[in-house]
């Protein structure tokens, strides 16, 4: 077996590993639930109504989705909420400095998004959202 195949089945066999753990059920029925942040994950005060609802954290801040994708070096594109495009794209040589703009973006906070991004990497595209600054959004090309 080569390397290809094996990353394959590897690649496989972790995305079934992931998919058959209870943590993300239980995440979405505690987000629908309105006990968690829908976004950060962390719990909210009492009273709980039911609803997703964002943390007093997460209220000031603008989700955008990041793609990437490896030709033959890493391209990034960024769009928001509504799919609507920002014009700011970046390329990066090396995965590490694509992990660390997810990381500032604060799109990396629990194990799940981690473990998914590092897979993402691993198969050559993939995807995760960002919750970014207004000064972080307006560098991204977005309008206030």
């Amino acid at each position: 077996m080569d390397e290809n195949q094996y990353r394959f089945f590897f690649n496989q066999a972790l995305f079934y590993a992931r998919s058959i753990s209870n943590e993300p059920m239980a995440a979405g029925r505690n987000i629908r639930a309105g006990r968690i942040c829908r976004s950060c994950k962390s719990p909210l005060p009492k009273p709980h109504e039911p609803g997703s609802k964002l943390c007093e954290f997460c209220t000031d801040k603008h989700f955008v989705y990041m793609y990437f994708r490896r030709f033959h070096d890493w391209h990034c594109s960024f769009s928001t909420e509504a799919r609507k495009k920002l014009p700011r794209e970046f390329t990066f040589r090396a995965p590490d400095t694509l992990r660390e703009l997810a990381r500032r973006g604060g799109g990396l906070i629990d194990k799940w998004d981690r473990e998914g991004f590092d897979l993402a990497l691993e198969m050559g595209k993939g995807g995760v959202w960002l919750r970014l600054t207004d000064d972080q959004y307006q560098a991204l090309g977005g309008v206030l």
